[in-house]
């Protein structure tokens, strides 16, 4: 059939393109048609709820930026503005990783990591799943500045916090984290601490957004 249909469609082209038209009727056959390379398809979505702006002066200059979390459909952002001579510019847009419905930015708090570095930590509620069996998890982000300046922004993806289960058998399992920043090692850099009970996670920031942990 393929093949019929190819030779009708030979039938009605000029002789000068036959050539060229004949390859690119093979890579349609083929499936092999090349790409537009980087083609940027820009998402449409239905609809947008967002919380207030908060201003916060995340850079120390007397001009406080503003903050939002944002619903984009079942998708959840955060987005950081700047204002420029009274131009208002988004600086910081990060999609959180969803795992359920109901979720929420639910706390948020700035806090200094050392004499150069700052940090905002996120408390994010990724949702909670009652199919089968019930899951509700909040994680940890922290978005870091270095020396106050805005270009240096870097989100990281921090552990869970929060962490709620209940199996079809009935087995019921929660943990309720701590998390605090403390300069650990004396070195004037505060650590990342998540705790439980006697279990404990250590973050250690190396500076340019990235966090180390040795467990």
């Amino acid at each position: 059939m393929e093949k019929l249909l190819f030779l009708l469609l030979l039938l009605f082209l000029p002789l000068g393109a036959m050539s060229q038209d004949e390859r690119y009727f093979r890579q349609i056959f083929k499936a092999d048609v090349p790409q537009v390379p980087n083609a940027v398809v820009e998402k449409k979505y239905s609809y947008f709820i967002h919380t207030p702006f908060y201003a916060l002066d995340i850079n120390h200059d007397q001009i406080p930026e503003e903050i939002v979390f944002v619903k984009k459909d079942s998708e959840d952002w955060i987005e950081i503005y700047s204002f420029d001579l009274g131009e208002k510019k988004k600086i910081l847009e990060y999609r959180f990783e969803t795992k359920g419905f109901e979720s929420e930015l639910y706390k948020i708090e700035f806090k200094r990591l050392s004499a150069k570095n700052s940090v905002l930590l996120l408390y994010y509620f990724e949702g909670v799943s009652r199919y089968i069996e019930l899951q509700s998890t909040s994680r940890i982000y922290a978005i870091t500045i270095d020396n106050d300046d805005l270009k240096t922004l870097k989100v990281f993806k921090g552990p869970s916090l929060f962490e709620e289960s209940r199996s079809f058998k009935g087995h019921y399992h929660l943990r309720n984290y701590q998390v605090y920043l403390q300069d650990l090692n004396n070195d004037g850099t505060k650590e990342l601490v998540v705790k439980f009970r006697d279990y404990s996670r250590v973050y250690v920031y190396t500076g340019e957004g990235k966090w180390k942990t040795f467990n």
